[in-house]
């Protein structure tokens, strides 16, 4: 029965990869060692290897296209953020991610020959201690060019799938770990440090007084007043709005039978009728202020909007939230929330915004639609990608991997992985410039992503599994010690360059802790420490910067040692 099951496995690879999948989607949500979830990766690749002890061989063409796929995808969505961080003040950000990214390399390389570790071992240490499944693949494509027997790679590729598994666990863990006790370790008051920064920023995200921008709301209200109270009467529209606690917006005025546009010069005369828009909670006086409320159909029917707007004028880009609210097209605007690479933002005057940042807008639709108009472009619920710009940037990304060029007589290649990350990144920024161009939606990345990376991941695994038990026997204690000093000696001295030579705001630090080790888990424990989102600030710079540069060091690693 058993020999039965394995034939069919065996001659239909697509059943164990899919195998190996369910396994690891499901374990990784659920098994958690010492409170640290495994994740799916992990989980996937350690189910690989299991199932694939019968022996199946997959063919390398899944693999390829699917790690094409994936690294394409890491490219595409930090692409705008890689190249826009290099012109503003992210520079800081790129000087903490190339000492990272070097420290760690050269370590790997020094425990690599003092272990005397082969070429796939290493590269899947680096890979696991520095959670970047991206390196596995650039890896294992200048393994592939090595002119040593199939064999031989087949060793290399399954001794780096082995080395990635033992090492990923601390690289994740380990990480949470060391950014969570350097505050008590450095006696660094992370709440104390956030209010200095939300003091410099201007103020704290619930502080609505002190936000002379957008107003960050969860339902927004629209209510009809007739003006009866003399004390505004003869008052401008900014004037009146003035004399509200917080922040609301008086959009439209009928006086008489005509309906007048509300902008701030406009003077409010007796029996007016003010159609006010802003926050339920900021409406609860209005009637004090102004008269009593009336039907706002009396008025006039507005139409709402809520709208996600992708920042990509060079006008917007660049300025703080509270240099926007100044603008003439921010009134009746709010702000519901802003994201940056899929995390949220804290809304504050002083809060920067970049390029191809998403702000949630809500107001009247007129003027939704203008400011979207200004800030970028409108991403609107799509389903459609263009998998042409996908399958193009692939191609060229792969002939552009293939060009050799010596330096000292040593031959350097980006291979298949970088190239493709390279063409991934130019799609992502020039579909910042031309929004039409090359749209894949929020899900579609994910699927790509996320699909791409665990398929490869499983390709792995399933083709190591005949020898991962030898591998793990040989070399699974030295390897885990040495993913250990690989996971925090970069973050050491990320803290010293940033604490001592940079004089960074420990909050930016220790999210750029995070971002340069590609670990997002990281950084929802430093937002959970400090009790504040302004970890994300620091996070997304070394983000981007790190998903390039230690992806690119699979292949490195591989053809220094």
């Amino acid at each position: 029965m058993l020999h039965d099951i394995a034939d069919v496995m065996r001659a239909n690879p697509e059943i164990v990869l899919f195998l190996a999948l369910a396994i690891g989607y499901f374990v990784g949500k659920r098994l958690k060692i010492f409170g640290f979830s495994l994740g799916s990766t992990a989980s996937i690749l350690l189910a690989a290897i299991v199932v694939g002890q019968v022996g199946i061989t997959v063919s390398p063409l899944v693999k390829n296209i699917s790690f094409a796929l994936f690294i394409f995808t890491v490219g595409y969505k930090v692409g705008p953020q890689f190249f826009g961080s290099l012109k503003r003040q992210g520079i800081n950000y790129l000087w903490l991610t190339l000492a990272v990214a070097i420290t760690a390399l050269v370590t790997t390389i020094f425990i690599g020959k003092l272990l005397h570790l082969d070429k796939g071992t290493t590269s899947g240490l680096f890979a696991g201690s520095m959670t970047t499944s991206a390196a596995l693949g650039t890896a294992g494509d200048a393994i592939k060019h090595l002119a040593i027997s199939a064999e031989a790679k087949n060793t290399l590729n399954s001794n780096m799938a082995v080395a990635y598994a033992i090492t990923y666990i601390f690289g994740t863990a380990g990480t949470i770990i060391l950014i969570k006790m350097t505050p008590a370790l450095l006696k660094i008051d992370l709440k104390s440090e956030v209010k200095k920064l939300e003091e410099k920023m201007g103020g704290s995200e619930s502080d609505e007084d002190s936000q002379a921008t957008f107003s960050w709301t969860h339902r927004l209200d629209m209510r009809a007043y007739k003006v009866l109270n003399g004390a505004i009467i003869g008052k401008s529209i900014f004037q009146v709005e003035s004399l509200f606690p917080a922040r609301v917006a008086i959009e439209k005025i009928k006086r008489g039978t005509q309906v007048i546009e509300g902008t701030p010069e406009i003077i409010i005369l007796r029996e007016d009728i003010l159609l006010v828009l802003g926050p339920t909670a900021n409406l609860v006086n209005a009637g004090d202020l102004i008269g009593p409320e009336v039907d706002r159909a009396t008025v006039i029917d507005v139409s709402g909007e809520i709208m996600d707007v992708c920042v990509l004028n060079k006008v917007a880009a660049g300025k703080t939230l509270s240099d926007l609210g100044k603008l003439k097209l921010a009134h009746g605007i709010f702000l519901r929330k802003a994201t940056r690479q899929g995390h949220e933002l804290p809304i504050m005057p002083g809060t920067v915004v970049h390029k191809c940042d998403i702000l949630q807008l809500v107001g009247a639709k007129n003027d939704v639609e203008k400011a979207v108009a200004f800030l970028g472009y409108a991403e609107r619920p799509t389903t459609v990608t263009d998998l042409a710009t996908v399958a193009v940037g692939c191609i060229l990304g792969t002939l552009f991997g293939l060009i050799v060029v010596p330096v000292f007589g040593i031959p350097v290649t980006l291979g298949t992985g970088g190239g493709v990350l390279v063409a991934g990144l130019l799609c992502g920024w020039l579909r910042s410039i031309h929004p039409t161009f090359g749209q894949i939606p929020g899900g579609a990345q994910w699927i790509l992503g996320d699909l791409g990376l665990n398929l490869f991941v499983a390709c792995v695994g399933v083709s190591a599994g005949p020898q991962a038990l030898s591998a793990i026997k040989t070399t699974g204690l030295s390897v885990f010690l040495g993913g250990i000093v690989v996971t925090t000696l970069p973050i050491i001295v990320l803290l010293f360059l940033g604490l001592k030579i940079l004089k960074m705001n420990p909050v930016l630090l220790l999210g750029a802790g995070t971002g340069s080790h590609n670990c997002t888990a990281s950084l929802n424990a430093i937002i959970e420490a400090s009790g504040s989102p302004l970890a994300v600030l620091g996070y997304a710079a070394p983000y981007a910067f790190a998903n390039v540069l230690l992806t690119v060091w699979g292949s490195l690693i591989v053809s220094m040692m």
